[in-house]
């Protein structure tokens, strides 16, 4: 789907030394600052394996996008990139309620 204009874009950890590392990504933005995850109320471990640590991580942000003008390679600081998700998200919820609105009417 990517050679057809598909763009893809992950939230991986930053660990270039794994063999899954997605070497033929498009643009890798490294996060400067750890991140960290809840895990959802209905994740139960299947094994030892699956049992969470609760450690923060270092991550990074893989796009896959053909169309891709950009540095290979950039830099992001967890607070920009935490302001920028936020400011999403409000749009989001703006156009939710836009709709939400109109359909009542």
């Amino acid at each position: 789907m990517r050679d057809k204009g598909g763009r893809y874009v992950f939230l991986i950890k930053a660990a270039t030394s794994e063999v899954w590392w997605p070497e033929d990504a498009d643009h890798i933005a490294f996060i400067r600052g750890r991140i960290g995850f809840e895990l959802p109320a209905w994740f139960i471990p299947k094994d030892e394996k699956q049992v969470p640590t609760g450690a923060f991580f270092a991550g990074a942000i893989a796009v896959f996008d053909k169309t891709w003008k950009g540095p290979a390679i950039s830099y992001i600081g967890r607070d920009e990139l935490e302001a920028c998700g936020e400011a999403f998200l409000a749009q989001v919820r703006q156009q939710a309620e836009k709709l939400v609105r109109e359909m009542a009417a």
